[in-house]
């Protein structure tokens, strides 16, 4: 399955942003920081799963 998420990864297009009007704070934050994000599949550490519990 990792495979297949790098490969999703790499050939998803980015989002349009006018598709999220009227959705919650988060969820524009998150498609603009996609839009606004370089080319390339980024840093290593930008494709963590890990979730820091408390």
């Amino acid at each position: 399955m990792a495979v297949n998420e790098t490969v999703i990864a790499l050939i998803r297009p980015k989002p349009d942003l006018g598709m999220v009007t009227g959705k919650p704070a988060e969820a524009v934050a998150a498609a603009g920081a996609v839009v606004d994000a370089p080319e390339g599949i980024g840093i290593l550490a930008s494709y963590a799963t890990e979730v820091a519990l408390r």
